[in-house]
């Protein structure tokens, strides 16, 4: 394939954290954004590797990815967390060929090719790290050389499996076509397209190599810094849950969910926690990034309303009775629900995940703009699917709706479908609900103005580019 390398490093932020050390390099407090660099300067320190890594995080907060299309935007809508037809017209010429996954339609087509073009120039970044620093070895100081490789290597599992599940059908309608490259090296160099196996395989390859790197992983411990920020090792495990439930292993799936639990590093929040200042619930994220005002940004988009922000509907927007009815259950109680998570403008309720406006900004405490990729929720959601029987499925639903204020459920429930209830919920505005339908290839989205949905129409299409330059 072709790869696209944007030289200019992205500029440093500094609420993504400095710790990547066990040791007491007090240097990697004061790390600065420096101009464009040769790889040979900047891997030549231990410093250069730890700015190139979080460059690759920075480049992941893209608007065109998780900045906005891959979780508030594009995959939301095509999840259908929207009333599209409600809302502006300017956001209805955007967004109903999203909607309908009519691809070759207005900006979409040219949205999907960013998304492609974006993430492998992430998966770039993070190869020129992996190729450099074998060799670098002798630079780093404690654990460090182990924390950077493990999360390069984790973090190219992460696109990868990321892409796989936008470009190629669900696992359970696999067949031998091969839909994208698992790249491994920096270059221009064209890589062969590889099938859902091969992608999987090499993901899972990549995983195995991340966790036993990872294994002294400092999350969670006293005075460190914000590991949930980065791809840590429970995140690793995480996503390797993630991956054997996509490839419906559930006894693989259940074990992986099962360390991540039980190692208590991160845990769901006690039920009646305040979250007016934390509202993704950022002490429950397994890997998050973080963008520099995006609150702002969201604003923008849920706002925009007649185009000067005072009234009209915004451009993402959904209606009252679907919101509360068809996705909430009209549960009072549902902290995902209530104020100040959903909370009215001009007339209409809006999500307040990613908001803090109703706050002073000189407010302590607050813990806005993260972006969450990966939840402890969702571990517990593998573990219930994926559990040996309805009783322990259930055991471990009910922990996060004790934890969001909801009545448990006994095993007579559908735990199929309490748990597409709560992907809805949970997920709602984060984009990993339209995962959640494509790996059961189910054949409706609810509330989706397609009737119905087949293999196919899930895969997003390849970049015209792609066909005529990437070397096939």
């Amino acid at each position: 394939m072709k790869v696209y390398i944007n030289t200019k490093k992205a500029a440093l932020l500094l609420m993504l954290g400095t710790g990547l050390t066990l040791s007491s390099c007090n240097k990697w407090l004061d790390v600065q954004p420096k101009t464009e660099l040769k790889q040979e300067d900047l891997f030549s320190t231990q410093q250069g590797f730890y700015e190139a890594m979080t460059g690759a995080y920075v480049t992941m907060t893209d608007e065109g990815t998780y900045g906005r299309e891959l979780t508030i935007g594009m995959l939301s809508v095509m999840a259908s967390d929207y009333s599209v037809e409600s809302s502006s017209q300017q956001a209805i010429e955007y967004l109903k060929p999203v909607e309908n996954f009519d691809y070759e339609k207005g900006q979409f087509k040219s949205m999907i090719g960013g998304i492609w073009l974006k993430q492998y120039n992430t998966v770039a970044q993070v190869n020129a790290i992996l190729e450099n620093i074998d060799a670098k070895k002798h630079l780093f100081t404690g654990e460090n050389f182990n924390l950077i490789k493990g999360e390069a290597l984790a973090l190219r599992a992460y696109i990868h499996f990321d892409l796989l599940r936008l470009f190629a059908p669900a696992y359970v309608a696999k067949d031998a076509q091969k839909y994208l490259p698992y790249v491994t090296s920096y270059g221009r160099n064209a890589t062969p397209f590889s099938d859902v196996d091969g992608v999987i395989n090499a993901t899972l390859k990549d995983l195995d190599e991340a966790e036993v790197l990872l294994v002294k992983d400092p999350i969670g411990n006293r005075g460190t810094v914000d590991r949930q920020l980065r791809m840590n090792l429970y995140a690793v495990k995480g996503l390797k849950a993630r991956i054997y439930l996509y490839m419906g292993n559930k006894p693989l799936a259940f074990a992986k969910a099962k360390e991540v639990i039980d190692a208590n590093k991160v845990r769901l929040m006690a039920a009646g926690t305040d979250v007016n200042l934390d509202r993704s619930f950022h002490t429950e994220h397994l890997f998050s990034i973080f963008k520099e005002k995006h609150d702002t940004r969201v604003v923008v988009w849920l706002r925009v309303g007649d185009g000067t922000g005072n009234g009209g509907v915004p451009y993402y927007f959904t209606t009252q009775t679907k919101l509360s009815t068809n996705i909430f259950k009209n549960q009072p109680t549902d902290v995902r629900f209530k104020m100040p998570m959903i909370m009215p403008f001009s007339g209409n309720l809006t999500p307040h995940k990613y908001l803090y406006e109703d706050l002073s900004p000189s407010t302590l405490g607050m813990k806005k703009n993260y972006i969450p990729l990966m939840r402890i929720s969702e571990i517990y959601y593998i573990a219930a699917e994926a559990a040996p029987d309805a009783a322990t499925g259930f055991e471990y639903l009910n922990k996060v709706l004790t934890s969001r204020g909801l009545q448990t459920l006994t095993v007579t429930a559908d735990l199929q479908a309490e748990l597409k209830s709560e992907y809805r919920k949970e997920f709602f505005t984060e984009g990993q609900t339209f995962y959640y339908y494509k790996r059961l290839n189910a054949n409706q989205l609810d509330d989706s103005p397609v009737t119905q949905m087949t293999a196919q129409t899930y895969v997003l299409p390849l970049p015209d580019d792609e066909k005529i330059f990437g070397g096939r």
